[in-house]
């Protein structure tokens, strides 16, 4: 009992430190979108997404593998060594991949210098390391690491978008950068010395091995960008930047959310593991699916409301507040999907499966991809959000038949 309220002491402790800088982003984001107006706001939400993307292929599961198998001595000896030049060598890896990107397939668009820029965002990333304060406990230490970005920025962005009121994409993608720079040199005087660069046999051997280890999360974390995110580039390919910028304001919105739902995925895993019962019971996944959607239904009983308040600074009129309602309504039911299959996904971590787990969010990001394409190519724009929620239906429906296939349902 007493080991349960520490983990979730802990976890809401994290999930706090999160919010923190969470919070302040969206707060900058308005600002961003009265800068950049609609359509430039649905390019810089295009270019966000992709910067997602490769900091998924510079984690490539490697957080979630050495909390789960390393815990307290991945901050000691050899073993920490291994891990930053672990992480320094994924990092600069995802780094070139981004350049390489961003010349094949935005070469001529918008956020071209965007992406450029942000490749050095992926090496001076705030949280690079996290993974430090967490294993090693440093809760004080990862609570000033996010409190000094927090504070870094606030000051820079409130700097560029309200004193200098930049306009330009890759500027404000500039900013973000720099911001960034003194919460990672504060991780730098912590955690980083010179011998730590020295490169060994055991660097390679040991980068090899673990990611192997991690190509099952890896699948899972690049598949998720198949779900919702998937609408912003087949809108970026069929729509135009108008509803680009419509349908990026209620993807912020369901990401800020959908962040949360996370730690809900993470608090259910604490209780898990404090029981045997190895059967799912519909009663509880339906009173959780219930207590979500209560919580939900302002983005879709009062979605105009909701951008409106949320979005305060946006250069709203009548038109695009009436579609980024539109798709904010259709985008909101997602979350509903997502506390239907919590308790399902955490059976499935806390039993290790994280191979069929992989397998069923590939499947379902693969159906959401083929189901948002056909939208973007035969059906009206305004379809593309409902589309965009074929991955959850299916996924929801996989998971369960999984469950039931092996008897583990009950009322």
């Amino acid at each position: 009992m007493f080991q349960a309220f520490r983990n979730i002491r802990i976890g809401v402790f994290i999930a706090f430190v999160n919010l923190l800088i969470q919070g302040i982003s969206f707060f900058v984001q308005n600002f961003i979108a009265r800068n950049l107006g609609t359509a430039s706001y649905g390019h810089f939400g295009l270019l966000q997404t992709d910067y997602s993307i490769f900091c998924a292929i510079a984690d490539f599961g490697m957080t979630t593998l050495i909390l789960a198998f390393f815990g307290s001595r991945a901050t000691k000896g050899s073993l920490f060594r291994s891990i930053l030049q672990l992480r320094l060598f994924s990092a600069v890896v995802a780094a070139l991949l981004m350049v390489a990107f961003a010349f094949t397939f935005r070469y001529n668009h918008p956020i071209f210098y965007g992406e450029l820029i942000f490749t050095f965002g992926l090496v001076f990333q705030h949280a690079f390391f996290d993974w430090y304060f967490i294993c090693g406990k440093f809760w004080k230490r990862l609570f000033v690491s996010k409190l000094l970005h927090t504070i870094s920025y606030s000051a820079v962005m409130g700097a560029a978008l309200l004193y200098f009121k930049i306009e330009r994409i890759e500027l404000i993608a500039l900013a973000m950068v720099l911001a960034a720079l003194p919460a990672f040199f504060y991780g730098v005087t912590q955690a980083f010395h010179a011998h730590l660069l020295k490169i060994t046999r055991r660097t390679f051997r040991f980068i090899a091995l673990m990611v192997k280890a991690g190509i099952p999360y890896a699948i899972s974390s690049f598949a998720a960008f198949a779900y919702l995110p998937i609408g912003l580039y087949v809108a970026d390919k069929f729509a135009s930047a108008e509803f680009l910028g419509c349908y990026n304001f209620g993807h912020k919105i369901l990401v800020l959310c959908s962040g949360i739902m996370v730690h809900f995925i993470s608090s259910n895993l604490i209780t898990l593991h404090s029981t045997h019962d190895k059967d799912l019971h519909l009663k509880d996944i339906a009173i959780f699916t219930l207590f979500i959607a209560v919580c939900s239904s302002p983005l879709w009983l009062f979605p105009s409301w909701i951008l409106k308040i949320l979005f305060f600074a946006a250069p709203w009129t009548d038109a695009t507040l009436q579609t980024s309602a539109n798709i904010l309504q259709i985008l909101s039911f997602s979350l509903i999907f997502q506390a239907a299959r919590t308790t399902l996904i955490s059976t499935l971590l806390k039993e290790h499966a994280t191979r069929a787990y992989a397998v069923m969010v590939s499947v379902g990001g693969a159906s959401n991809v083929i189901a948002c394409m056909l939208a973007g190519l035969y059906l009206e724009n305004a379809m593309i959000p409902l589309f965009a929620l074929t991955g959850d239906l299916v996924i929801t429906a996989i998971l369960f038949g999984y469950f039931a296939h092996h008897g583990r349902v009950r009322w």
